[in-house]
């Protein structure tokens, strides 16, 4: 799968979100929501969330730091994280 390209916004990122967690782990297309959270409602576990970390930083080109990774309580913060680290001129 391909990055996100520039002129994609949050709805296309959280699109791209939920089918890489629906392919990668196994979730329902109809579990993920901005409001779930990665533990409590979705079920992830630790190796879940560093399986999360690595599809931000393979399929989307998106740095995680291990404090970013900890902040990142639900699939919101996680599309917001995607937006927000991209720069400009940076690829999507």
């Amino acid at each position: 799968m391909t990055p996100p390209t520039q002129t994609e916004g949050a709805e296309a990122v959280l699109a791209r979100v939920s089918d890489l967690l629906c392919e990668r782990l196994g979730l329902l297309p109809d579990e993920i929501t901005r409001e779930a959270r990665l533990r409590e409602d979705l079920g992830m576990d630790s190796l879940d969330l560093v399986e999360l970390v690595t599809i931000l930083e393979e399929h989307l080109g998106t740095p995680v730091d291990d404090d970013a990774a900890q902040r990142l309580t639900t699939v919101g913060e996680v599309v917001a994280h995607v937006v927000d680290t991209r720069g400009p001129g940076e690829p999507r």
